[in-house]
């Protein structure tokens, strides 16, 4: 068998893309509502058939197995808390945010409980806008100068990524994506993923609207920027980029690309 991929079965492949979501075996185990015995008995499984030596070696083993499609066409959330970044929200916004959710979505780029709701819940209109149908955000009326501010904060740090500066990414993304997934999980995670899609060649706004409720977020102001992007290997990806206002700043909560 030239791939050895191809001996993995569903189960220990599930589990292997939770650990490049940033997950380890015990809130794997959790996500999956297994004991971390059988994610480990799992792990061990998939090490042997892939002759690698370490589970997150696997994990990055099946990712270049399976290219663009790592994540496959299915739609799940992961639940369980990825490792916390050293920035915590305060307990109250913690206990509100309830179990952290990964998704993983349309064999492309995840993140973040926000992003994931918001997207599946938004329907477009015939005009190419966007907005929402039978959904638990809260949609506010436009701004304009909130608006650009919110577009300019996204555009800036997307473009972080077009530079594969994945740690700074990180550091300047708001209080919730740090506290969901740690530096390490998301550098392992983006990183494959936008490599993939190649180099960006064209970005603009595509729509942008606000909101003061979102699932599994602490009521405030949020922007959802959509982008129409070019990727040498997506040229019609969307990006859709969350942001939540922290002080009097806009600041990226959540991303996914499709």
């Amino acid at each position: 068998m030239n791939d050895p991929s191809q001996a993995l079965t569903e189960r220990e492949k599930e589990t292997l893309r939770l650990l490049l979501a940033g997950h380890d075996a015990k809130s794997a185990a959790t996500a999956l509502g297994l004991s971390v015995h059988t994610v480990n008995e799992r792990l061990r499984e998939a090490r042997r058939k892939l002759g690698v030596g370490s589970s997150r070696e696997a994990a990055r083993a099946l990712a270049r197995a399976e290219g663009p499609n790592f994540l496959g066409d299915k739609q799940f959330g992961v639940a369980g808390a990825a490792a916390p970044g050293p920035e915590h929200p305060p307990f109250e916004q913690r206990r509100r945010l309830g179990s952290p959710l990964v998704w993983l979505s349309g064999g492309m780029v995840m993140m973040l409980t926000i992003v994931a709701a918001v997207v599946m819940t938004m329907a477009p209109h015939g005009d190419g806008k966007t907005s929402p149908a039978k959904t638990p955000v809260a949609y506010a009326a436009p701004d304009a100068a909130s608006d650009k501010a919110g577009a300019d904060a996204a555009e800036a740090w997307a473009k972080l990524l077009d530079q594969q500066r994945w740690g700074d990414s990180w550091k300047v993304s708001g209080s919730l994506f740090r506290f969901k997934i740690n530096e390490a999980g998301w550098t392992a995670t983006v990183q494959p993923l936008r490599q993939r899609l190649g180099a960006v060649s064209s970005r603009s706004v595509k729509s942008v609207s606000s909101a003061t409720t979102l699932p599994g977020a602490p009521d405030g102001e949020y922007k959802i920027i959509q982008f129409a992007t070019g990727f040498a290997g997506k040229p019609d990806a969307i990006e859709t980029i969350v942001l939540a206002k922290e002080g009097a700043d806009w600041k990226v909560d959540g991303y996914f690309i499709r």
